[in-house]
């Protein structure tokens, strides 16, 4: 009996995608034009930015946790771990890139004259 349960489980792992539970998180953030953005606007952004950046961490241990469960259940280390490792460099990538605009175009928001 438990030879058939772990061969079924290691079916479902094969034929489900990878880490399919963890949620990619949503990377809808928009950043203001500093130029003409106000100040509420830059801070909303800045605030939408960091709940992304702490999503984008959850998502990271989500996908680690999966990869531990996958592993232990029998499946391919390697692979796994490689799957693993491309989903969460797309989104570090991603908030990397949202941060580096967000200091963009804060300092042309911290630039441009008052009033």
């Amino acid at each position: 009996m438990r030879v058939i349960l772990a061969v079924s489980v290691l079916g479902l792992l094969a034929t489900s995608p990878l880490f399919a539970d963890c949620p990619t998180p949503d990377d809808n953030v928009v950043i203001p034009n500093g130029t003409t953005a106000t100040r509420d606007e830059m801070l909303a952004a800045q605030k939408v930015l960091k709940a992304y950046n702490t999503a984008v961490t959850d998502f990271g241990t989500c996908l680690q946790q999966e990869l531990e469960a996958k592993i232990a259940a029998g499946g391919d280390k390697q692979k796994l771990t490689a799957a693993m490792a491309k989903r969460n460099d797309a989104q570090v990538d991603k908030v990397q890139a949202l941060a580096d605009r967000w200091k963009v175009q804060l300092a042309a928001f911290k630039a441009k004259p008052a009033g």
